[in-house]
């Protein structure tokens, strides 16, 4: 994500912005690759992208999409669009992890998880994204941001298996 793209996504939220408009907006931006494009085009003349805005979008976000297309940065929406989300979770105490698992945990694991989660980063609310893969073994794998922590037989077995090779490789007779 460029900086562009986090200053445009600080600034929509800070204008106060709901999400439930910006989660409308994205909508209507996923309904075709063509609407970034035509709105970024130098082609396009200002005033027919104005009015595209104007036609297609909520009128909270106008103004604000308006300045993303006079400054030609249409191209980073997506971006934007996570910039805000991230300032939204932020302001919310809203933590969002992935979680690797073999087997998707039971509630009362989930609730293990989150309460973890939630005490080790200090917020009140933690949303899990799962992806299973079964090649882990059992247990998990949690991601928050660029941190990791495996918690997975297949981690502890590969862990181990450095441990070994790192032994043997510096164990001289």
């Amino acid at each position: 994500m460029t900086q562009t793209a986090n200053n445009y996504g600080t600034v929509l939220f800070e204008l106060g912005i709901t999400k439930e408009i910006v989660e409308k907006t994205k909508e209507i931006f996923e309904l075709t690759s063509e609407l970034p494009r035509v709105l970024n085009c130098p082609v396009v003349s200002r005033k027919e992208k104005h009015r595209m805005i104007e036609r297609f979008f909520p009128q909270e976000i106008h103004l604000f999409l308006k300045e993303l297309c006079d400054h030609e940065h249409m191209d980073v929406i997506e971006d934007v669009f996570a910039a805000y989300q991230n300032c939204y979770d932020e302001k919310n105490g809203i933590l969002r992890a992935k979680m690797q698992c073999a087997e998707v945990p039971d509630e009362t694991q989930l609730a293990q998880i989150r309460n973890y989660l939630a005490g080790k980063y200090k917020k009140t609310q933690v949303e899990l994204e799962f992806e299973k893969k079964p090649e882990l073994i059992a247990g998990f794998v949690l991601r928050v941001g660029d941190i990791e922590e495996d918690f997975s037989i297949r981690g502890r077995l590969d862990r181990l298996q450095q441990k070994l090779t790192w032994e043997v490789t510096t164990w001289v007779p």
